[in-house]
């Protein structure tokens, strides 16, 4: 799966169904013009030249106020989502699964969509349930990574193993990966648009009897029947053509997450047995009011439609493309007391510790960072695995803590602290008492011992499990937040790697959660006029991996050969900062995905020159793709090009 062609084909997805929507459109639009001007013709005696005038006019009008209502009612929808995802949850009458939660069934999906965050490299997103939705279904909503929210049924969270749960949730964030819930969130909104023609007309079958009590409204009242299913019938065309259009683009965008699902987990018995359950419970329907407009988003088909309007594949044919072998046969959904109870990691034999060692090596072979750019957008079994030996590596204390919105920002406050000057950590301490909540300023000396401890490879994967119970927090408590971590890493008067990582990650985002990203328009489709910011950022890496200026100029050349004619050098350090570094990527972060594919490949070629891939390098590689919004797993210890 390559990441960057996918975000490039979900452009054209959302181009083609803007595209298709606008014809329906304008093919509703032309049908109620023709139809109010049929109906001034009947209702004028005039001259046949006055009759036609009036027609064009009258019709005319009819149509553009009926454009006017639709992409009204379309704008007005998708602002009523620009919550992202968990707007979406919400409406379908989700509700937030606690990051703390003692339930087993719900800390079962939030650790393994914990997992396939990390080992994906994007930030841990919320979880909603539908308390009241019996059978198996799931779907994933937002508007990018950074404000994705996962959603599962009941019956999802009760009826299936953890190896079908896994299954389902690697499809999920296939759909995360791969662009799709932009359009998929644009689609609720453009229906509700050519809805709204339908809706007119039942407004007026409703208001027509009051019109005829009298002689004189007689003929008021049947015009207005007239009317009403006329808007009745062009509403329904309208809408039905929206939602073939809707099935089309849906149907193939399922089909590839279900074999990245397969690609992720390596364990095609996962996701096929999932669908099984679903044919032995009788399908995935889901009984909420507004489903309709959202069927589009679910792992399956969420409501009973023909198979030309059908959001989804056929059943039986997604079982037989992951799983040839297919015998046909489906599987009754889990009952709570058929599941056995998931066993925690055993701390003597659990993976963390066969990994420590390997973790804890300085350096890894450059040959991992081609296939890590390749892996950019989706995720593989080692790094599930690894991801869960980096949780479980991860002293409890800190793993509980970053689970809890309140005590999550104790968390990010104790990574800040100075892990070698004692006087001044004792100084950020009594800042955080004298600045927050006294209780979060106990909390954290309590974990500081652990976290001024933590190895280095596990701090950032610890920041990034926060992101989902910080995005809880309340309007105050962020800005309150926030203001403390930037006084935290001022206090030293320099900012270093992690730090800049923090709050980089924390900007990007808990931004989106709290409504305060803009969105990033595509300006750039070459770098022919970002030399200078690409300087900036192949110098930054590197110096961050070299041990002189020869090196850092031998490395710059080898980035340059990704980057040709564009008047790339290497700038000294201190033009080549983090503050240089940060603006320089908000500029990049403007290119088109194919444009980010060619910078990172750079990137790669820089950090890879000296045959040596420290962890400071690594660190700032996946912080370089974060920021320019491409998901990028961890490095694996030893990984070795394949």
């Amino acid at each position: 799966m390559d990441f960057f062609a996918h975000q490039d084909m979900a452009r054209k997805n959302t181009r083609r169904f803007v595209l298709l929507y606008s014809g329906a459109v304008v093919a509703i639009c032309v049908a109620v013009g023709i139809l109010f001007a049929l109906i001034a013709i009947m209702m004028n005696d005039s001259a046949r030249a006055d009759r036609t005038m009036l027609a064009l006019v009258f019709g005319g009008t009819a149509a553009v106020l009926s454009a006017l209502i639709i992409f009204g009612g379309s704008a007005y929808r998708i602002m009523d989502l620009r919550g992202g995802g968990s707007s979406v949850a919400r409406g379908l009458g989700g509700i937030l699964i606690s990051p703390s939660t003692r339930d087993p069934d719900e800390r079962r999906v939030l650790n393994v969509v914990e997992e396939m965050a990390i080992a994906s490299g994007v930030p841990v997103p919320p979880v909603y349930m539908m308390p009241n939705e019996r059978r198996i279904n799931a779907f994933a909503a937002g508007y990018r990574p950074g404000d994705a929210v996962i959603g599962v049924t009941r019956g999802c969270v009760e009826g299936l193993t953890r190896d079908e749960l896994q299954g389902v949730m690697a499809h999920e964030f296939s759909h995360i990966l791969n662009g799709d819930m932009r359009l998929n969130i644009r689609m609720i909104g453009f229906l509700n648009g050519i809805l709204i023609i339908t809706i007119a007309g039942r407004i007026l079958f409703e208001v027509a009897p009051r019109t005829g009590r009298s002689k004189e409204g007689a003929g008021a009242m049947l015009a207005m029947f007239v009317v009403a299913i006329c808007l009745v019938v062009i509403g329904s065309v309208g809408a039905l053509c929206a939602r073939i259009i809707q099935s089309a683009v849906s149907r193939q965008r399922e089909f590839l997450a279900d074999a990245s699902a397969v690609q992720f987990t390596r364990n095609p018995d996962g996701i096929a047995d999932a669908l099984r359950r679903i044919g032995g419970s009788a399908g995935g329907k889901i009984r909420h009011p507004r489903v309709e407009e959202a069927s589009h988003m679910f792992f399956s088909q969420a409501t009973k439609l023909s198979a030309t309007l059908a959001t989804h594949p056929p059943l039986k044919e997604r079982i037989r493309r992951v799983l040839p072998s297919w015998d046909g046969t489906f599987l009754d959904p889990l009952i709570p007391s058929d599941r056995k109870e998931e066993k925690k990691p055993d701390p003597a034999s659990r993976l963390g510790d066969r990994i420590e060692d390997a973790l804890s090596q300085e350096g890894a072979n450059v040959e991992a960072l081609l296939p890590l750019l390749a892996l950019s957008g989706m995720m593989t079994p080692k790094h599930i695995e690894h991801a869960q030996g980096i949780i479980a590596s991860i002293p409890e204390n800190l793993r509980e803590a970053a689970h809890d919105p309140y005590s999550g920002r104790a968390v990010i406050y104790a990574l800040l602290l100075d892990r070698k000057d004692a006087e001044l950590r004792e100084t950020q301490l009594r800042q955080l008492d004298s600045n927050g909540d006294p209780a979060i300023a106990r909390l954290v000396r309590s974990l500081s011992k652990e976290a001024v401890g933590l190895r280095r490879e596990l701090r950032l994967p610890l920041l990034d499990m926060t992101l989902g119970a910080l995005a809880h927090l309340s309007d105050e408590q962020h800005v309150t937040f926030r203001r403390n971590v930037e006084v935290l890493v001022k206090m030293d008067k320099s900012i270093d790697l992690f730090e800049w990582m923090t709050m980089n990650t924390l900007k990007r985002h808990l931004d989106e959660r709290f409504g305060l990203a803009k969105p990033v328009p595509v300006q750039y489709y070459n770098l022919n006029k970002l030399g200078h910011e690409v300087s900036v950022l192949l110098s930054m890496l590197a110096h961050t991996g070299s041990k002189d200026e020869y090196g850092a100029g031998e490395a710059v050349l080898m980035g340059e050969s990704a980057v040709q004619g564009i008047g790339v050098r290497l700038l000294p350090k201190d033009e080549a900062n983090m503050r240089a570094l940060d603006t320089a990527l908000k500029t990049l972060n403007e290119c088109t995905a194919r444009v980010k594919k060619q910078l990172l490949q750079a990137a790669a070629l820089v950090v890879g020159a000296d045959h040596e891939i420290t962890t400071n390098e690594a660190e700032l590689l996946r912080a370089v793709a974060d920021s320019l919004g491409v998901p990028t797993p961890p490095l694996l210890p030893g990984q070795k090009l394949v």
